[in-house]
């Protein structure tokens, strides 16, 4: 059986997710642009280029970690313990990243601060763990 938190948990992953591939898509939108109106502004199509590209290669790889999220919060809905892990690891690196944007800005990044927080204490609880450790045993035993 799969603990309610989980739930809540995994559905947030494929959130975070699907909010960061809109992002990711937007940001590779405005960047190809930007780069178009720097290089008529510069009259130098290297500057376009090279602004063009930095947009786009951050762009990308928002998209890719955002696909990781989706991924990820499949996996916890399916209870692998691998999904699990990959939580574990993402909302703590989220964590120290946005922590310096706490200290100077209130508000929203305090709030996700404090999400993943009770995401990375919550998946790492003893009860958690066994739940996925029962969860494999019971996938082992029916096959």
């Amino acid at each position: 059986m799969r603990p309610f938190g989980v739930v809540v948990v995994g559905f947030y992953q494929i959130l975070r997710g699907v909010v960061g591939i809109v992002f990711g898509l937007s940001l590779f939108f405005f960047a190809t642009l930007a780069s178009r109106i720097a290089s008529l502004a510069i009259e130098s199509k290297a500057a376009g280029r090279f602004f063009g590209g930095y947009g786009q290669l951050a762009a990308i790889m928002v998209i890719v970690f955002a696909a990781v999220h989706l991924v990820a919060g499949y996996g916890l809905l399916k209870m692998q313990n691998w999904a699990r892990l990959l939580t574990l690891f993402f909302s703590a690196a989220s964590l120290f990243l946005i922590l310096p944007m706490v200290m100077i800005a209130r508000g929203v990044p305090l709030i996700l601060g404090m999400i993943n927080l009770v995401v990375v204490f919550y998946l790492a609880t003893p009860a958690v763990k066994r739940a996925f450790r029962e969860e494999r045993n019971s996938m082992r035993a029916l096959a």
